[in-house]
């Protein structure tokens, strides 16, 4: 493991958001979604430390018992949130030996009176399916069902008629998901206890918020699933919803989804059809909408701690890294691949020694020659290279930028790359004009010795396959002077600045890199 994955990215305000989003009114099942390595599990484990009063979680890993059958997994569902209950809310719900021995009475009429054995056998041969150590289970649980013999014979023969009562009302079929047997009443009984005592003086409130907490079921790592198993999974956890009260089957307050809707779209596309309607699929997974889940937005304050934690070639270019025009243009970079799921937070945090080349010169076009460390978008592309583990992985990065981009254009007068990456405003500029000047300086490099200007000492650089102008300022003829002054659409008078698709330029930028040299071609 790096030590850069000590480096925690701020959650805060997240928190603030998906409290108030888990708050809302009739909000019982939420969809919680992020691309895969983003840090979703990590920020439930923060959301559930912060919120230890008011909130009780119960999670579960579906991964460990996909490949099982339909009716196997529902009992396992029951057995991990039981397991769940025990070995981590084993104080509050305040097990009895007369609450555990009514539940094993209950489920040994169902197994025809037969012994504890079995049951146990029972327990057993599922801990590997779900994971969970079975010793531990058995350790909590023995104290309470050591005098279950003795306490069985002080039953009489009413008791257990009421016992055979309660149990004929309920669906007695396993793997059924109108099945309530002894053990799914049981779970109910905990959960319900998790809620903790009724408020004071809350008798004209609604009946779900006169409770000290609110219970929340979290399936994890849905997307870490293989695609068959997937919606099988969905289909069963679906079966757990009352389909008229929208309640839960074990009185869960919240049930929360973590998966990335955008991976599951594709694989149900890919199932099922271009033409089926995913969204009438998915809408029964939450309630109003999925809470999307994106942090990248505080990356720039942790670039600098990644930058000061890792190991670089020489001295010289940790302070090359280290420059705004880099520190910014990193971060600029990062958030595109990030919205377009071709980087996540673990690919970001893994990398902790950089083998960069930036000290070489480059021979470009018109016999001008550049140190690679000039351009502040090869220093970039070198250091996004070595956390995803190549030029071939960032190639295919930047490629799906461009499959995820709906405005196959270089410019959009509706201004959709700002609202689409929101990048951020610091005070030595705003990303954005970092992304710009390090791209077109880019385009201008081979044009260093041109000594076309405007009557103003303006340069014009047409880039005819973008129908894009760019008016800028370059003096001495140094690559480090150079300044946009404004870009404009080739015969237009408009300033455009902040219309232009930097994310498609980004990987134009690249192919000229490559172009030139500073770039292996693949």
């Amino acid at each position: 493991m790096s030590h850069l994955e000590k480096i925690k990215i701020s959650n805060e305000s997240i928190i603030v958001d998906f409290q108030e989003h888990l708050e809302l009114e009739y909000n019982q099942r939420i969809l919680f979604t992020a691309p895969f390595g983003a840090g979703k599990s990590t920020f439930i484990d923060d959301f559930k430390n912060q919120h230890q009063e008011g909130y009780r979680f119960i999670r579960l890993y579906p991964v460990n018992y996909a490949v099982s059958a339909n009716e196997d997994i529902f009992e396992l569902i029951k057995f991990d949130i039981l397991y769940e209950l025990i070995a981590h809310h084993n104080e509050e719900i305040a097990l009895e030996k007369e609450d555990f021995n009514f539940w094993l009475r209950m489920s040994m009429f169902m197994q025809n009176k037969a012994d504890l054995m079995p049951l146990f056998l029972h327990i057993i041969s599922l801990h590997e399916t779900i994971g969970k150590p079975v010793a531990k289970f058995i350790e909590v649980v023995k104290p309470l069902v050591k005098d279950f013999k003795t306490y069985s014979k002080k039953i009489n023969i009413d008791e257990t008629g009421d016992v055979f009562g309660f149990l004929e009302t309920f669906e007695s079929k396993k793997g059924s998901p109108y099945e309530m047997d002894a053990t799914s009443q049981f779970i109910f009984d905990l959960v319900d206890r998790l809620k903790g005592d009724e408020l004071p003086d809350q008798e004209e409130i609604e009946e779900d918020k006169k409770r000290t907490n609110k219970t929340v079921l979290v399936i994890d790592d849905l997307d870490r699933l293989d695609p068959d198993h997937i919606f099988r999974l969905f289909n069963i956890f679906s079966a757990h919803t009352h389909s008229i009260s929208g309640e839960n089957k074990f009185g869960f307050d919240k049930v929360i989804f973590v998966c990335d809707i955008e991976n599951i779209r594709k694989i149900y596309a890919h199932k099922y059809g271009q033409g089926v309607d995913f969204s009438g699929y998915m809408d029964k997974f939450y309630s109003i909408r999925p809470f999307v889940y994106d942090n990248f937005k505080y990356l720039t304050q942790k670039i600098t701690a990644i930058i000061d934690q890792s190991t670089f070639s020489s001295q010289s270019q940790i302070v090359v890294v280290k420059t705004p025009s880099v520190v910014y243009l990193l971060s600029a970079v990062l958030k595109i691949l990030s919205k377009n799921k071709a980087i996540n937070l673990r690919s970001l945090l893994k990398s902790s020694t950089f083998l960069l080349s930036i000290e070489e010169y480059v021979t470009i076009k018109n016999n001008i020659t550049l140190s690679k460390n000039k351009i502040s978008l090869v220093v970039v592309f070198e250091i996004i290279s070595e956390m995803l583990g190549g030029w071939v992985q960032l190639e295919k990065a930047l490629l799906l930028v461009k499959e995820y981009s709906s405005n196959k254009h270089y410019f959009d007068m509706h201004q959709q790359f700002l609202d689409k990456y929101n990048l951020t405003n610091y005070n030595y500029g705003h990303e954005v004009d970092f992304l710009k000047r390090e791209i077109f300086k880019v385009f201008v490099g081979e044009y260093l010795k041109n000594e076309d200007m405007t009557t103003d000492g303006n340069r014009v650089i047409q880039l005819h396959e973008f129908k894009l102008d760019v008016v800028y300022n370059l003096r001495y003829e140094d690559i480090d002077d150079f300044k946009i002054k404004y870009i404009r659409e080739i015969g237009g008078d408009d300033n455009i600045d902040y219309k232009v698709n930097y994310d498609l330029l980004l990987i134009e930028a690249f192919r000229k890199l490559q172009e030139y040299g500073f770039i292996p071609k693949n």
